[in-house]
């Protein structure tokens, strides 16, 4: 038993407080019933349960809109103080999205997955209402499908929406971000990932040289920079495709680690324990490398 008096807990509110939050990460489901057992409580587990707000659909986005617009136990600081980690992975049509993140104005991991329904540059421009409400976050960690963000085709990082990010993952094709530059203009930038899809054919020496290019000249302009990891996915032969484009590089860095996806269809939002799990790899396989064990493939 907890409590030694109905109204006298036996244990300290920080223990107690440690107990639910561990049972929440344990086991959501159980958790979310626990908001019954007192304020106290319901308080503490709201306050994990907003800290992470995951919208896979349009009725998720509809649902939490709701909540935001509609509660009267929670005002708009609430959510613009305590959602830290925002994701959204749905196809945007409407204004929802942006008067949701006009409101989580202090979230500090954005995962922006937004796949274009055409291939025309100029259809990837997202609506203003939500450029408007992108502009004033300033997110540390960043996943993102970079079309249309911020009003442009391109990204513009000299923005300052990008001035505080330290962990970004692309997960662009590599023609995309192949005709990119600027990532220097990102101050505190120190881990970087690019998403390669190779497919069935060999990665051909042609299509090598332009990406080697590419990652050789944001390791030379990006001091700062600790980590540049590339997801090799749907590759059969990782091993070849690093050798092709190590071959084609003036001089290896270290800081370039492979990592060969095993599990494709796997989500890697920014705020994951998965995602940090893959980062402390990558910091892993960088360190065997200065050394001078030589570039290696890893399966995450």
């Amino acid at each position: 038993m907890l409590l030694a008096h109905p109204l006298r807990p036996l244990l300290p509110h920080d223990v107690l407080r440690a107990i639910f939050e561990y049972i929440y990460y344990d086991d959501k489901r159980a958790a979310l019933k626990l908001v019954l057992v007192s304020r106290v409580v319901q308080t503490w587990i709201e306050l994990i349960l907003y800290s992470v707000v995951n919208l896979h659909r349009e009725t998720t986005s509809r649902a939490f809109l709701r909540t935001i617009e509609t509660s009267r136990t929670k005002s708009r600081t609430f959510f613009a103080t305590h959602v830290k980690s925002l994701c959204i992975s749905y196809d945007i049509h409407n204004d929802r999205t942006a008067r949701i993140i006009s409101v989580c104005k202090g979230i500090t991991s954005l995962t922006f997955w937004v796949v274009p329904n055409t291939w025309n540059p100029s259809a990837y421009l997202l609506q203003p209402a939500i450029t408007a409400a992108l502009g004033p976050l300033r997110p540390k960690k960043l996943s993102v499908l970079l079309h249309g963000v911020l009003g442009s085709p391109y990204p513009r990082f000299q923005l300052p929406f990008f001035e505080q990010i330290s962990h970004l993952s692309v997960m662009n094709k590599w023609e995309d971000w192949t005709t990119w530059w600027g990532f220097e203009m990102l101050p505190c930038l120190t881990h970087l990932s690019f998403d390669l899809q190779v497919g069935p054919r060999a990665l051909d020496k042609t299509t090598g040289r332009v990406i080697s290019q590419l990652i050789e000249n944001v390791l030379a302009r990006c001091s700062q920079l600790q980590v540049c990891a590339l997801f090799l996915i749907f590759d059969p032969s990782p091993t070849g495709t690093a050798a092709t484009l190590l071959d084609s590089m003036t001089v290896p860095d270290p800081r370039l680690v492979f990592l060969k996806e095993s599990d494709p269809f796997r989500d890697r939002e920014a705020h994951s324990g998965r995602e940090a799990d893959i980062w402390k790899q990558a910091e892993h396989t960088v360190l065997r490398q200065n050394m001078g064990s030589g570039h290696v493939v890893c399966e995450i």
